[in-house]
């Protein structure tokens, strides 16, 4: 598994990275109309992730387990949604007006991809 960022947490900061993580970590990103949000990857193992998002006064929660097995929350100005399960080719979401989008997906050594996609 490879990012396009690494492992840099800081290149999350605008809104707009890909990172692996390997344990839990904390990630500062500009949030929907540059609101400060925040992600914590809780849990990672193998085929596993868990996290917690942040922005505002809301709060989304995500987890899932098993081979290409991920969540998605995509956050606006007025609430978030979320959604986990199946990943299809695990694929970097696609950016949405007025949003943030924010994918976990599941890695087999004790890896995860966090994508953070801003429009």
């Amino acid at each position: 598994m490879s990012a396009a960022d690494g492992r840099d947490i800081g290149a999350c900061a605008d809104g707009d990275c890909q990172i692996l993580v390997s344990e839990p970590v904390t990630v500062r990103f500009k949030g929907p109309s540059g609101a400060a949000a925040t992600l914590k990857v809780t849990k990672v193992g193998p085929n596993e992730v868990a996290y917690t998002v942040k922005s505002g006064h809301g709060q989304s929660r995500g987890s899932a387990r098993g081979p290409g097995q991920g969540c998605i929350t995509v956050l606006r100005s007025n609430g978030s949604g979320n959604s986990c399960g199946g990943l299809g080719d695990g694929a970097r979401p696609s950016a949405q007006t007025g949003a943030v989008v924010i994918q976990a997906a599941t890695g087999e050594v004790g890896t995860a991809i966090v994508d953070i996609v801003s429009d």
